[in-house]
């Protein structure tokens, strides 16, 4: 099909491929929600520190009830049920689960990264894999240094057990924290602008079509784009991706209000989580499904649902028949 260069466009970068995330699926509130972008405590920050919080409460609570059932076992020989060393089995077990918990959930992150599928789910399994050996040396390691000779673990019978367990532990570890990633890790307690401020219209700077430009903020930073740089725009969660020719550009916004914002320079929603530059697509291919897979002129392709196929239909109605 005959194509046109952008007047900004670059080379084309062979290998390279940016599929869409397959776990991306953003929810209403995404949709609706005025967000803004904020600083990284008060947004990726606190978020992580509050799925990390949720992590470890249910890692205590489980090591409790795992205390009082091992007292409850206990058929005591002087009267009394000693705690000491139930209480410090299940500390250390715990401990090594809490402690590594960045780990794990770097490598349940990759889920949302815009990965290919198997690349995702296999950086996830291998962080989730890691995560459960990391904590059964560290655990044996601290109850040995804490117990002595009353802790006696065997490497060669009691590991391939152990190991087994902690992998079961660690799985339902990583989908607590996929699902807490997933939702967005909505803070209840985070402050409320007044309702004064909020419905306050953003003054946005006046479009000069000459030298267009459009500021993003990613935390503290803020920094100035050209719009017709820009290859493609994708949600996740509470945060958008900006696809650029110096690489990408994770914002905490939403897809809805970047759409308002970009509409002035062109780009069009092409799935209910992207938006495209219709200027920097050089091929469309078309799926039996109704669905498309749109080429970028930098080599990146990105899929669009077939809910938006009137979109591409400029894109390919000079096609020869």
């Amino acid at each position: 099909m005959p194509t046109t260069q952008p007047e900004n466009s670059i080379e084309p970068v062979t290998g390279r491929r940016v599929e869409r995330a397959w776990d991306e699926q953003p929810d209403s509130r995404d949709e609706n929600r005025p967000d803004v972008t904020a600083t990284r405590w008060s947004g990726a920050g606190r978020a992580s520190m509050l799925a990390y919080g949720w992590v470890a409460l249910l890692i205590v609570a489980s090591g409790m009830v795992n205390v009082f059932s091992s007292v409850n076992e206990f058929k005591p020989s002087a009267g009394f049920a000693p705690l000491r060393v139930p209480v410090l089995l299940e500390v250390t077990s715990a401990v090594a689960w809490i402690l590594f918990l960045p780990l794990l959930r770097s490598g349940v992150a990759q889920l949302r990264l815009g990965r290919s599928r198997v690349m995702a789910v296999t950086l996830a399994g291998a962080a989730t894999l890691l995560y459960a050996f990391a904590h059964l040396v560290t655990m044996v390691g601290l109850r040995k240094l804490l117990l002595a000779d009353v802790y006696a673990f065997h490497w060669m019978t009691a590991f391939p057990h152990e190991f087994r367990k902690d992998i079961v532990s660690s799985v339902m570890v990583a989908v607590v924290i996929w699902l807490m990633d997933r939702r967005g890790a909505v803070i209840p307690g985070a402050p409320a602008l007044p309702a004064e401020v909020a419905a306050r219209p953003v003054a946005e700077p006046p479009v000069d079509a000459a030298n267009p430009s459009l500021w993003l903020r990613d935390g503290a930073t803020s920094f100035r784009i050209d719009p017709r740089d820009i290859v493609a725009v994708t949600s996740a969660g509470n945060y958008v991706e900006f696809s650029l020719p110096s690489g990408r550009r994770l914002i905490r916004s939403t897809l809805a209000r970047e759409q308002d914002r970009l509409q002035p320079f062109g780009l069009v929603r092409v799935h209910r989580a992207r938006l495209v530059n219709p200027a920097r697509v050089v091929a469309v291919e078309h799926r039996p499904a109704g669905d498309f897979v749109l080429r970028m002129d930098n080599g990146e392709t990105f899929a669009g649902s077939k809910r938006y196929r009137n979109v591409v239909a400029a894109f390919t109605e000079n096609t020869n028949r």
